[in-house]
C-alpha cells in the first residue's frame, strides 16, 4: 500500500470493531518456549494499530505483525485504510491493563522499541487477536519466526472472511503478473516462480519471462543466512506457487527485496 491514502470511519463503526473482538476467534495458546520473558508493563498509550507505550515511557512495537501506517496531519504521507481503527481497536485492549511481554532475537529494533509478544490479563495472545480480526497483517522480521504459521492461520481466516482491513481492495493480494504491482506500494503478491537461480550471492525468483521488465523477488546473503538456519532453500520455490509481502520498489521490473524467510510463503 503507498502512503497515500487517507480515510474516516464513523465512530459508532469503532466502537463496533472493538467490540467484536469478544466474538471472533478466539487466540490459540501462547508457546513461550524459547524466548526470553520481558516481565509485565502496565500499558499506557496505543500510537498506532500495533505500537503503544507503558508506563516509565518505553516503547513497545508487537512482534510479527504491521498495523496500516498512521501518519500525523502535516505529514507528507497519507494514513493507510483502517489505520485510526486498527489504532482504536489496540487501545481497547491495551490501555491500563498489565500485559506480559516475551521477546525472540533482538530485545530492540533500531528505533530503541521494545519487540515483543504480548499476552493480555486474561492469556489471550495480543497478536492473535489483532490479526484474526483483520486489524493487522503479518509480518516478521528475520530473526522472529516463533508462532508465525499460527498467525498465518489466522490472517488466512481473516482475509477469507473480509474482516477488518481485508474489506479494502489495497490490502489484497495481485497476481504478480499483472499491472496491479504498484512501485512504491507495501503489497502481497502471489505468483508461480517460473525460475529461481542464484547470481553470485544473491537468489532471484523470476515471475516471468523477461527478467528486466518483470516482477522479481530478491534475496540478498543477508537474508539467505535466516533461510539457512530455518532449514529453507529458496531455490525449491522454482515451479510453485507462492506468495511474498513486502515494499514493491524497481530495479530492473518490479522488484521485492525480502529480508527473510518469514516474507515468502509457498502455498503449494
Amino acid at each position: 500500500m503507498k502512503r497515500r491514502w487517507n480515510i474516516i470511519l464513523p465512530r459508532a463503526m469503532l466502537i463496533w470493531l472493538c467490540g467484536a473482538l469478544g466474538s471472533a476467534a478466539h487466540a490459540d495458546t501462547f508457546d513461550s518456549q524459547g524466548l526470553t520473558d520481558c516481565g509485565e508493563v502496565i500499558a499506557d498509550k496505543a500510537l498506532d494499530g500495533a505500537r503503544f507505550t507503558v508506563s516509565g515511557g518505553a516503547t513497545i512495537k508487537l512482534a510479527l505483525i504491521k498495523a496500516p501506517e498512521l501518519w500525523e496531519k502535516g505529514s507528507p504521507y497519507k494514513s493507510w485504510p483502517h489505520a485510526e481503527a486498527a489504532k482504536e481497536v489496540l487501545r481497547g485492549l491495551i490501555e491500563g491493563q498489565s500485559l506480559t511481554l516475551f521477546c525472540e532475537g533482538p530485545k530492540t529494533n533500531r528505533f530503541k522499541e521494545i519487540v515483543a509478544h504480548a499476552l493480555l490479563p486474561d492469556g489471550r495472545w495480543l497478536q492473535h487477536d489483532l490479526v484474526a480480526n483483520g486489524h493487522a497483517i503479518v509480518f516478521p522480521r528475520p530473526t522472529r519466526r516463533r508462532g508465525l504459521p499460527t498467525l498465518f492461520k489466522a490472517e488466512d481466516s481473516a482475509r477469507e472472511r473480509k474482516v477488518g482491513l481485508w474489506v479494502f481492495d489495497n490490502f489484497k493480494s495481485v497476481d504478480a503478473l499483472s499491472d496491479q504491482v504498484k512501485t512504491g506500494w507495501f503489497q502481497i503478491i502471489t505468483g508461480t516462480v517460473l525460475k529461481a537461480d542464484k547470481v553470485g550471492p544473491t537468489v532471484y525468483l523470476n515471475f516471468g519471462a523477461d527478467w528486466r521488465s518483470d516482477f522479481t523477488v530478491e534475496i540478498p546473503t543477508s537474508a539467505l543466512r535466516h533461510f539457512e538456519k530455518a532449514g529453507i532453500d529458496p531455490l525449491l520455490s522454482a515451479g510453485k506457487q507462492v506468495e511474498v509481502r513486502g515494499w514493491v520498489d524497481y530495479k530492473a521490473g518490479p522488484r521485492i527485496l525480502i529480508q527473510g524467510p518469514g516474507q515468502l510463503r509457498i502455498l503449494e
